[in-house]
Order: C-alpha cells, then sequence, then structure tokens
C-alpha cells in the first residue's frame, strides 16, 4: 500500500492524502473522492510519512501513464500558494480550468507553410543580438522598451524562430483578449505554421485544441492571455510577456497573482530566459532594469515613420460640440476622413450616461445592492450596475421615490450617436458590453481593418496593442477621472495610457496626430507625453521612494466583507489589533472603509500593509489569516491581495 498527496480545485487547503495498491507518478490526474463528490486533481508526490491514525480513502482512477504536469510546473502552484498566502486547491482552482484539464486529451494537426519573411532594421537587429545571445545561458530576464510601432514583435518571432529551431516551445503573453485575433493571425503568417491561441473567449472545443495540443508538444508557439502561462508543457524554452505593464495582468480574484512576476518566477524554475517588452514600462520592471536585475534594450524610434505630434485641448476653452467634442478634436475627425484615413477614439466609460441623477432630490442614484452610482445603457433602456450586473428598467430615487430622473456623462454609447450625426459615417464601437464573444471581436476588428468604419471609438480597450496601418488620428475624449481615483498608481496608469493610445496612430508610413481633451491641462503629466524623456520615471519613483510606495516597499491590501456593517468593522479591528502587536518595520494603516463601501449587500474594510520586507509581509498575512480563522463569524469573508492592483 501506497499513501498519496492529491491537490484538488477546492478553497480550503486542497492537498489530500489517499492510498493506492499502485506505483504512481507525480503530476499525473488522479480522480478521488471528497466527501461524497468525486473531484479530479493532480497527483503532487507520495506521502511516505501519513499519519498511521487516519483511515485513508483510495484513489478511484488514475488517468494518465505518463505526468501531464511536471515537477516545475507543481513547484510554481506550490510558490504562488506560499507567497499569495493562499491553499494549493485555491490556486489550482484559480490558475487552470477544471473543465479544460480534465477533459480528454484532444490534439489538432497544426498546419504549415512558407512563411513571410521580413528583415530586421539596425535597432532592431541589436535589441535580436542582445537577447540571442543568452538563450542557451538559462535563466535571465529582458525587458524590451521600445516605442510604440518600433517592431518588438519582429524581434520576437526571430527570436522565437531560434528557441522552436532547437525543439523547444515557446509562450507569448498578452494581457487582453482583444489583442488576440490580429496577433494570431500576423504570427501564423511570419511563423509559417498555425499559432493558435487560449483564453476564455474560446469556444470549449478550441480551447482544448490548444491546451492538450501545447501539452503534447505538437503546438510549437501558443498565443494567449493569464490563464495561458498555467497550460502545461515540458518543452518550454522562452517566455514572452508583450504589454508587460498593463494591470491586466493582475487577477482580481483569489490567488490574486500578477502573471508578469509570475511568468518570471516560471522562467526561474524552468531555467529559461524571460522577454517582457512595453512602450510604456511598470515602474517595478524600471526599478528592476535600473538595478540590474533584468536586462535592458532600447528601441527608441519606428522605423519608417516619426512619433504622433500630441496636441493637449484645454475643455475649459471650449464650448463641446454635443457637450463631448471640441472644435480641434472635431477639425482633426473631419480632415481625417476625407483623407480616406482612420480615426481612434478612447472613451473612458461604457454605456450612454454614467450617472442619473433625481430632479425632485437631486440625490444620485446608486445600485440597490452597491453603493456605485448605476449606469445608462440607451440602446437597452436599463440602468446596470457595473459590479453586481443588476438592471432596471426603470429607477427611482432612493432617497425620496422619486422617478423623475435624468441622466449626465458621456460613455460609449452617447459618443457614437454625437459622431454619427455629426460626421454621417457608421461608428464602430468597441466595449465590454458591445463585444459579448469572441468570433464578434475578431469580426469588429476585420472590419475595421478591411476600412468599412472610418471610426473606432471604444473604452481602454481600443488603446492596448492594436495595429491599423490606416490609422492617423488618436482622440481622447475624457481621461480626467482618472487622476481622482484613490490609487498610487493613478499617474503611471495615466501615463501609460496615453502614450499607449497615441501609438495607435501613424503606425505606417503615413504621420500620425494625436489630441487629448482635458480640462486640467496644466498636470505636470501632459509635459512627460514622450516615450523617449525618462523624466516622468524619474519623478513617479522619487515619489514613491519619499511615501514608501512599491517598489521601494512591499505592499498588501486586506478586504473583509459582511452583511452587517457592525460584523465586518469588528472583524477588521481585530485584524489590525492583531498586526500592530506582530509588526516590526512595517506599516500598518488603520482599517477603513473601502472606496465602494457596499458590494452586492456586503459592507467592506480594507487595511494597508506596507513593508520593505517581504519575510514581514508574509508574516503579518498569516497572522491577520490566522486571527480570523480562529474568531470566525458566519458569512465573514477575507480577501488578501498581495502587491495589489485594483483599491475600489
Amino acid at each position: 500500500m501506497k499513501y498519496y498527496d492529491v491537490i484538488l480545485p477546492v478553497p480550503t487547503g486542497g492537498i489530500y492524502t489517499y492510498t493506492s495498491e499502485d506505483e504512481i507518478q507525480n503530476g499525473v490526474r488522479a480522480t478521488v473522492p471528497l466527501g461524497r463528490r468525486t473531484l479530479t486533481g493532480i497527483v503532487l508526490r507520495e506521502n511516505t510519512a501519513p499519519d498511521e491514525s487516519i483511515k485513508y480513502r483510495n484513489i478511484s482512477t488514475v488517468h494518465d501513464t505518463n505526468p501531464i504536469f511536471s515537477c516545475e510546473y507543481m513547484d510554481l502552484i506550490m510558490k504562488i500558494s506560499e507567497y499569495y498566502c493562499a491553499g494549493a486547491g485555491q490556486v489550482l482552482k484559480g490558475v487552470i480550468s477544471e473543465q479544460v484539464y480534465t477533459s480528454e486529451k484532444t490534439t489538432v494537426e497544426i498546419k504549415h507553410f512558407e512563411p513571410k519573411e521580413l528583415t530586421l532594421n539596425e535597432a532592431q537587429l541589436s535589441v535580436y543580438n542582445g537577447i540571442y545571445s543568452s538563450l542557451k545561458d538559462g535563466f535571465s530576464t529582458h525587458l524590451v522598451h521600445g516605442v510604440t510601432g518600433s517592431g518588438k514583435t519582429e524581434i520576437f518571432i526571430e527570436l522565437a524562430k531560434k528557441v522552436i529551431a532547437e525543439g523547444k516551445q515557446v509562450l507569448y503573453l498578452v494581457p487582453e483578449i482583444s489583442l488576440t485575433p490580429q496577433l494570431e493571425n500576423r504570427l501564423s503568417a511570419r511563423m509559417g505554421f498555425d499559432v493558435l491561441s487560449y483564453h476564455s473567449k474560446k469556444t470549449p472545443k478550441k480551447r482544448k485544441e490548444a491546451f492538450w495540443s501545447f501539452s503534447a508538444g505538437t503546438l510549437p508557439m501558443m498565443l494567449g492571455a493569464r490563464s495561458s502561462l498555467f497550460v502545461p508543457a515540458k518543452e518550454i524554452g522562452l517566455i514572452i510577456v508583450d504589454e508587460e505593464h498593463e494591470s491586466s495582468y493582475k487577477q482580481d480574484e483569489i490567488p490574486s497573482y500578477q502573471l508578469r512576476d509570475m511568468s518570471v518566477l516560471y522562467g526561474k524554475i524552468l531555467k529559461i530566459p524571460v522577454i517582457l517588452a512595453s512602450a510604456t514600462p511598470s515602474l517595478e520592471s524600471w526599478a528592476n532594469a535600473k538595478s540590474g536585475k533584468y536586462l535592458y534594450h532600447s528601441i527608441p524610434c519606428r522605423p519608417d515613420t516619426d512619433m504622433p505630434e500630441i496636441q493637449i485641448v484645454d475643455m475649459k476653452e471650449e464650448e463641446p460640440i454635443g457637450g463631448i467634442l471640441s472644435i480641434p478634436l472635431y477639425d482633426a475627425i473631419y480632415e481625417t476622413i476625407n483623407r480616406g484615413e482612420q480615426v481612434i477614439l478612447l472613451i473612458n466609460r461604457k454605456g450612454y450616461s454614467h450617472t442619473l441623477y433625481c430632479r425632485k432630490c437631486g440625490n444620485i442614484i446608486n445600485c440597490s445592492n452597491c453603493s456605485v452610482a448605476v449606469t445608462y445603457y440607451k440602446s437597452t433602456n436599463t440602468c446596470k450596475c457595473n459590479y453586481c450586473s443588476q438592471e432596471v428598467r426603470r429607477p427611482k430615487c432612493l432617497h425620496c421615490g422619486s422617478d423623475d430622473i435624468t441622466d449626465y456623462g458621456a460613455g460609449t454609447e452617447k459618443v457614437a450617436e454625437v459622431l454619427e450625426t455629426a460626421f454621417e459615417k457608421k461608428i464602430l464601437r468597441l466595449d465590454t458590453e458591445n463585444v459579448k464573444s469572441y468570433k464578434k471581436l475578431s469580426e469588429m476588428l476585420k472590419s475595421f481593418e478591411d476600412g468599412e468604419y472610418p471610426i473606432m471609438a471604444g473604452t481602454q480597450l481600443v488603446a492596448k496593442g492594436l495595429d491599423f496601418g490606416n490609422v492617423t488620428l488618436a482622440g481622447i475624449i475624457n481621461i480626467d477621472n482618472m487622476f481622482t481615483l484613490p490609487d498610487f498608481r493613478a499617474n503611471e496608469r495615466a501615463y501609460q495610457l496615453l502614450l499607449q493610445l497615441a501609438g495607435r496612430a501613424g503606425r505606417a508610413d503615413k504621420k500620425g496626430r494625436v489630441v487629448i481633451q482635458t480640462a486640467m491641462p496644466e498636470l505636470d503629466l501632459f509635459k512627460r507625453l514622450d516615450c523617449l524623456d525618462t523624466t516622468f520615471y524619474e519623478m513617479e519613483m522619487a515619489r514613491r521612494k519619499l511615501f514608501n510606495y512599491p517598489p521601494f516597499y512591499k505592499m498588501c491590501r486586506i478586504t473583509l466583507s459582511h452583511t452587517k456593517e457592525e460584523a465586518v468593522k469588528d472583524a477588521a479591528f481585530l485584524v489590525y489589533d492583531t498586526l500592530l502587536r506582530f509588526k516590526n518595520d512595517a506599516e500598518v494603516f488603520y482599517p477603513a472603509q473601502a472606496p465602494i463601501y457596499k458590494i452586492q449587500n456586503r459592507f467592506r474594510y480594507g487595511i494597508i500593509i506596507k513593508s520593505p520586507l517581504n519575510s514581514e509581509l508574509s508574516k503579518l498575512i498569516r497572522a491577520a489569516a490566522n486571527t480570523l480563522k480562529d474568531n470566525a463569524k458566519t458569512t465573514l469573508r477575507i480577501k488578501i491581495d498581495r502587491d495589489p492592483h485594483f483599491f475600489m
């Protein structure tokens, strides 16, 4: 009789011991009983010291002859569990789809064809040589800082070809599913075979085919969003993290991992190089490059055109058309589409109007479940909460009961309506409400590329890595709301968004132009919108250092929620008192109501911890978790977010 520890995708603990008469290899899938349920997990290891007083249950079924999940993969899962203070079962459940990894192995034939060849220019070749020389030297992390449109992807394609020629596989990660249709086609054409993508918008069949083809090694290169890192493969030779600065790489649910950092960790475990790339690197990566922890590579120019000219429009001096378009932006759009060129516009709000208010008492109309304003969607004639998704057709004021409600503030729907009226053209609207499937997204992007629409208007999706050669104007309708967020990264995010959106214009052989509308043109940030100017990074790093923010200090946000206000408040102060007893050099902030105090009828309190040492932060997180475990209240929930990116 042998004993085996099995990781199961459950929220508590997750590692359970079972028996078997047979010899079982680590990393195979096994179905086991758990209570009254039957679950499929992964065999972690043989347990050579079982508790003799326990009567262990038997493993029901072993699904694999050879391991699917390598020792390195399991090491990654356990390290994530340790760092983010989450159970191994929580990690497994949070990083890989049980529906996919428990499915029958289904590979797909990868078609090969003649690749489209391109030659790297001098600047690209310099970066290529700098990274290529380290490909066979084991682990290294490279930060490629190249202006938008400088040809970073071409460098990665040439490096990928070398890695694949050595019999290894390449994992290419992007932050948004919206980037995969264009990039999938581009990579396939250049690599000479079908590069499959893996993400949640794919059909179950397509996801399984990509998963098992990459796992089996028949797919040499896979493109994907966050979950792709956790597709098991034994021959990964290179990991590429494109747009590494994006907050989309940070998972909001438990385990709240930062994919960029986990990619570097996985590369270290696998002893392979990792490439991080961005035109606007995160301050964490910038600091690591400055300290020599990452190898730094720069591409300071575009191969064929100059960077676009940026114009700042002071909205305090404007009488906007339709309440939305300044005269300079209107004129720029008119001139652009008259030349037969295209425009991308960013609106940082969904829906038609982002705020409704009561004419009788002046109160803002909030969601009845959450302490946030509802958004009006004219297309469905409904008001919707963007946090709990509750929809109401005829909202009433929660304060006075009146149904005399009006709206203000423009979202993507209203902007598209104003544009259609002003220019008498079809407008392509791109936001998460309008894009419900991967197929529709692909069709929308293809139609814009084919010139069916002169203008694309959307949320932050339009700023992230899209490549259209005929786009020569990028405009930002509203950006000011980003500066009021309770987030120490607000300036960094605004800077990145502005430059990334600017990078969508003039990517081919035509000169680009950018128009930014703001009521705060005096902000220093608007004077630093230059990919080659590093003063923004220097100023922001100095500010972070002064206030002990990352990357100089480590941070954790503990969020507690309960259906009763007093219960969550008591729990927050109980945790706070515990942290004060255990802390040494750490800063523990007084418990405070979360900026969004109520979500789905649960009241929320937050505690921020900052420490110069990872070890002390881990100690305090464990102390907080143990305190709540020992004093558990019914329906109390705790969320531990290490290296937080979301503060609402």
